[in-house]
C-alpha cells in the first residue's frame, strides 16, 4: 500500500478551553464554535469524541464542522510530502531488519516537535477495512496515536485488548480506554475488554484469571486479530511498565539481568529479539507466537531512548510495519 503524504497539524486562532464541559448555546455559533471546535482538535489534541460529548454533538456533527473550519479557512493545512532522506530511511531500515513497511515521521517546518503520532495514524487509518478485527495495545505514544485518529467510511470493527492493563495509577492510556476511543469513531463497531491487569504478582494468580471464561473469550477474540497496534518500552525509568509501578525494581534488575532490552505487548525481550519469558508465568495478554500469527503488526517508536528496544523489536519477527520518527531511523541506519 502506497504511503500517503502527511499533513501538518493546522495552527487557528488560539481560544482557551479550560472552561468546564458545556452545551452549545446561542452565544457560540458561526466562526466562533468552528474555532472553537478546531482550536481542541488541532492545537490541544483533544478527540473528536471527547468535543462531542463536552458540547453535546454528535462525533460525525464535530467531523463536518471541522471540514468546514478548513473550507472556510479558519484552519490552514500545509501537506508536505515526507523528504526523499527519509523515504530513503524507512526503505533502508525495512531491508535491513526485514520489516515490510517503515514509515517515518519528519519533523514540524520549524520545530524538533514530531509529528510520529499524526503520521501513524494516518498510516494505521489507510490499513482499516469494515469488519477488520483490530487487536490494541496500551501506552503513551499510542493514546497519543488514538487522538489524531478521524472517523471515516469504515464501519464493524471489532476491537480488542491485546493485554491486560495498568495501575489504574496511569489514566487515560489503559487499554480498554483506547479500544472504547477507537470504537466510538467507525459506526457498528464493537469492543472485546480484557479485565485483567497486564501483570500479576504470581503464577498462582494469574492461572485463575486465565480460567475465568470472559478472558478466555478476550484472549482468544484478541489472537484472531487481523491487526494489532503495539507500542514498544525501553528497559529504563521512562517506560510505562516501570513508572506506573506494575514492575517493581527486583523484577527490573533480574529482567536486564536475563538481557532484556525492550518490552512489546507486556512481554520482554533480548537484543537478538529473543523472548526473555522470566515473567510470562504472571503475564496476561496474547503470546509471542499470537502476536506472531496476526497478519498485520504495527508498531509505533520513536526517539533517542528507545533506539535500541526498536531494533530488538524488529528482531522478534513480529512487527510487519513500523512508524517511528527521524530521530530514531537516523541512529537505526548509523
Amino acid at each position: 500500500m502506497s504511503e500517503r503524504p502527511t499533513g501538518e497539524r493546522a495552527d487557528p486562532a488560539r481560544a482557551s478551553t479550560q472552561e468546564s464541559p458545556r452545551r452549545v448555546s446561542g452565544e457560540l455559533r458561526g466562526v466562533e464554535l468552528l474555532t472553537e471546535i478546531a482550536t481542541r482538535f488541532y492545537l490541544h489534541g483533544d478527540t473528536q469524541i471527547r468535543i462531542a460529548g463536552d458540547m453535546g454533538l454528535d462525533p460525525s456533527t464535530v467531523s463536518r464542522y471541522l471540514k468546514r473550519a478548513r473550507d472556510e479557512g479558519i484552519v490552514r493545512v500545509e501537506i508536505r510530502p515526507p523528504r526523499r532522506q527519509d523515504a530513503d530511511l524507512g526503505r533502508a531500515i525495512a531491508e535491513r531488519y526485514e520489516v515490510a513497511r517503515v514509515v517515518v515521521a519528519t519533523a514540524a517546518s520549524g520545530t524538533a516537535r514530531s509529528t510520529l503520532p499524526a503520521v501513524a495514524a494516518d498510516y494505521l487509518g489507510g490499513l482499516l477495512r469494515s469488519g477488520m478485527r483490530v487487536g490494541v495495545g496500551w501506552g503513551e505514544t499510542l493514546s497519543s496515536v488514538v487522538q489524531f485518529m478521524e472517523p471515516s467510511g469504515v464501519t464493524a470493527l471489532t476491537i480488542c485488548q491485546l493485554a491486560g492493563g495498568l495501575s489504574e495509577s496511569v489514566p487515560g492510556i489503559q487499554g480498554h480506554e483506547l479500544v472504547r476511543q477507537l470504537a466510538g469513531l467507525y459506526p457498528e463497531s464493537r469492543v472485546q475488554y480484557l479485565h485483567a491487569p497486564s501483570i500479576v504478582d504470581s503464577a498462582t494468580i494469574r492461572a485463575a484469571i486465565m480460567s475465568d471464561s470472559s478472558v478466555e473469550a478476550a484472549l482468544a477474540t484478541a489472537a484472531a486479530s487481523d491487526l494489532a497496534l503495539v507500542g514498544i518500552g525501553p528497559m529504563d525509568e521512562d517506560a510505562t511498565l516501570i513508572r506506573a509501578g506494575d514492575l517493581g525494581p527486583a523484577d527490573v534488575r533480574h529482567l536486564i539481568g536475563l538481557g532484556a532490552v525492550g518490552s512489546m505487548n507486556s512481554r520482554f525481550y533480548d537484543a537478538a529479539g529473543g523472548p526473555v519469558t522470566w515473567l510470562d508465568d504472571r503475564t496476561v495478554g496474547i503470546s509471542w507466537d499470537e502476536l506472531r500469527a496476526i497478519p498485520l503488526v504495527v508498531a509505533v517508536a520513536g526517539g533517542a531512548h528507545k533506539v535500541e528496544a526498536i531494533r530488538a523489536a524488529l528482531k522478534t519477527g513480529c512487527v510487519t510495519a513500523l512508524v517511528t520518527d527521524e530521530e530514531a531511523a537516523t541512529q537505526m541506519t548509523s
